[in-house]
């Protein structure tokens, strides 16, 4: 199947069906700079790749955006789990692993160390909210609760590490 033809947003009057390997922005011929891994953009190339590695401002910003709303939407549906004993647990670590796909849906796939850290950060948002919801406070007492937590981190930590 054929990538759909776009236009080189350099060269608007040139239609194109490649892309950066790193950013995705279309690009023409004219602009495609080779590199050691695919074709990139002009400004990929330039960016040092201490830069590249650690992301852009617009995947830190939906990637915190999909963080939190997937964090407030587990949130509200964790309760309902931690009333069942084993169950809470293994819902937990699913519910933390999808925080954590969204928050690499809204990076553009980023998994650079910096988002993982924000997923497991949103997923334990999303435990503490459910722990105010459920029994009012964050951090109930026991071994449970540590559990609960540990469950929501690793959940999120095994999405970035799959």
């Amino acid at each position: 199947m054929d990538a759909p033809e776009t236009t080189c947003p350099r060269h608007p009057r040139t239609a194109t069906r490649l892309s950066c390997t790193q950013c995705g922005t279309p690009i023409c011929p004219r602009c495609t700079v080779d590199a050691p891994v695919g074709q990139k953009c002009p400004d990929c190339v330039k960016q040092p790749r201490r830069a590249v590695a650690r992301g852009k401002p617009r995947q830190y910003r939906k990637g915190a955006a999909a963080g939190a709303a997937a964090a407030v939407l587990g949130g509200l549906v964790l309760p309902l789990a931690l009333g069942i004993p084993f169950a809470g647990l293994i819902a937990t670590g699913f519910l933390g692993y999808g925080v954590a796909h969204a928050v690499l849906r809204g990076a553009e796939g980023n998994r650079a160390e910096t988002f993982r850290n924000l997923a497991i950060g949103a997923a334990l948002v999303m435990v503490a909210g459910a722990f105010t919801v459920r029994f009012g406070t964050p951090v109930p007492g026991g071994l449970r609760g540590v559990l609960v937590y540990a469950a929501a981190a690793y959940g999120a930590w095994a999405r970035f590490n799959r």
